[in-house]
Formats: structure tokens, C-alpha cells, sequence
């Protein structure tokens, strides 16, 4: 691979490491700007591919939109912060960490969201790349977990609250940190939540619809393209053991826009759990 003026000669379709190398910045920034939709980008398999035409308009000015308005304090890099401690298998740190964002002045949806979940696709593309052990990413998840678990309890409302949200994952899906950051968020919101967790098989989302009281949606996510048959079978059993009442939701790496959501027979398609939550607050209805 070779530049010429700065650009790839020969390349339409880049990686996220070709990106920042173009960009000349870490490619857990890329990830960032990926993640937050200033730079589009698509799957391809395991990661993501940008457009070299993207990436050049990018650099023309498209970028800095994600600088800090009107050129003020610059933002402190928390998310390659966080990535050094899980790297290092800090857990300590990475909990200390978590509470120096929210004394920030940061909220829970920027401590997960523009923190941790960046990191650990970071790390998740450092495994892919061969850069990591294997045992690296598992200590590095089981880290992220615990230490949200007892960030996140933090912010969970008590009281009455607007109903119940099942979140969990299709059966074959083992990724499962996402759906408890996600239920964290929703849970700050206001529902009581009853995260089933990964790998379930479409009858238990089903049973959950019928026997958990007071369920006014069902949020499923998925990571893995070969899931997705199997996520479409689930939300056609829960469509039928509720005679068609309860809305799915659905989101995840592996479902690409609102057509590929309505085609594995979701209601609605979530981006991410900012879009998530207008959604459910608008369609989620007790019955």
C-alpha cells in the first residue's frame, strides 16, 4: 500500500487502521468518529470499511464537527484512558476512572457510550487484528462488566416505575456487555428491567413475555450476523404469544438500518440507546 498526496492509491474500500493512518490519529479515534456517525462506514464481516471518498471529504472539514464548540477546552481523552486500564487488566483503576467522567460532569450515556463501549471495540479489533491474547479481551470484558455493575446501580430509579423492559440477545449471541449497559440506561429512565441475557432460544423470550408482569417492550441485540435467523424467530414468537401487543426493538452491530430490522420482523430499529430511548418512551404503552 502506497499514498500519494496523502491519499490510498489503488484503495476504495479502507480499514479502520488504514483510516487512521490517513487521518493520522489513533484508530480508536476513527472508531469514535465511526461510532458517533461523522464518518460512515459499513460492516464487513467482523469490522468496518469507509469509503476512501468518505474519508477524503472527511478530511476537507467534515471532521470537525467533532471538535469542541467554538474551539473551547478540549475534551480529556477518557476512552484511551480506559483503554490502557483494561488493556493492563487495571480494574481498580478502571472503576476510578469511571468515577473521575461522571465527577466530570459527564453523564451515564458518556461514561458507556463515548468511553467504555469505544474501548472495548478497540480492544475487540485488537484481538481481531492479532494484536492481543484472546484472554486479554475476556479479562478485559469481565472488567468492563463488574466495573459498570457497580457504577450503573447507582442510577437505577426506585419507586414506581413505567412498566417493564426485557432486553437479552438471540440464542448464539455471547456477547452480552451491551445489554447490560443498555439496561442500565433504560433502567435510569424510569423502567424495571429484566435482562435475560445472551444466547436464549426464542422459546424463553417468549415464556418471559408471558409470565414477567407488566411487560410494555422487548429490546433484542445482536453483534454477530449469524445470529440473525435466529433473532428473527424470536420476534416472531414473541409477536405471537402476545397476539402481536408487545413492540420489539432491536439493535446491535448486526442489524444495519430500520429496512433490515422490519425485514427480521422488528417494530422499530435502534441505533444506538440515545435513539433507543425516545422510541420507547413514545411507543412502549402498558397494555
Amino acid at each position: 500500500m502506497h499514498y500519494v498526496d496523502g491519499y490510498t492509491v489503488g484503495i476504495k474500500n479502507l480499514t479502520l487502521h488504514e483510516v487512521a493512518e490517513m487521518l493520522d490519529v489513533h484508530y480508536m479515534t476513527v472508531y469514535r468518529y465511526v461510532h458517533e456517525g461523522h464518518l460512515p462506514a459499513t460492516k464487513n464481516g467482523t469490522g468496518w470499511v469507509v469509503k476512501e471518498s468518505d474519508v477524503r471529504g472527511f478530511r476537507r472539514g467534515v471532521h470537525q464537527a467533532v471538535a469542541s464548540a467554538g474551539g473551547g477546552k478540549k475534551v480529556a481523552p477518557w476512552s484511551e484512558r480506559m483503554l490502557a486500564l483494561l488493556l493492563a487488566g487495571d480494574e481498580m483503576g478502571v472503576v476510578k476512572l469511571m468515577e473521575s467522567v461522571l465527577r466530570s460532569g459527564n453523564d451515564l450515556y458518556f461514561l458507556y457510550l463515548d468511553v467504555l463501549v469505544p474501548a472495548m471495540g478497540a480492544i475487540g479489533m485488537k484481538w481481531h487484528a492479532g494484536e492481543i491474547d484472546i484472554f486479554i479481551e475476556h479479562r478485559a470484558t469481565g472488567i468492563a462488566s463488574r466495573s459498570a455493575a457497580q457504577i450503573g446501580a447507582r442510577f437505577s430509579k426506585r419507586g414506581v416505575h413505567k412498566g417493564t423492559v426485557l432486553i437479552g440477545s438471540p440464542e448464539g449471541e455471547q456477547h452480552v456487555l451491551g445489554t447490560q449497559l443498555l439496561g442500565d440506561l433504560i433502567s435510569m429512565e424510569g423502567w424495571k428491567v429484566d435482562n435475560l441475557g445472551g444466547n436464549i432460544p426464542d422459546r424463553s423470550f417468549a415464556s418471559a413475555v408471558m409470565q414477567v408482569s407488566d411487560v410494555v417492550a422487548v429490546c433484542i441485540a445482536s453483534t454477530m450476523s449469524e445470529t440473525l435467523p435466529a433473532m428473527s424467530k424470536t420476534i416472531a414468537k414473541i409477536k405471537k404469544a402476545s397476539n402481536n401487543s408487545i413492540p420489539c426493538f432491536v439493535g446491535g452491530a448486526a442489524v444495519l438500518d430500520s429496512e433490515h430490522a422490519e425485514n427480521l420482523g422488528a417494530d422499530f430499529w435502534a441505533g444506538s440507546p440515545r435513539t433507543l430511548m425516545p422510541l420507547l418512551q413514545e411507543h412502549a404503552i402498558r397494555n
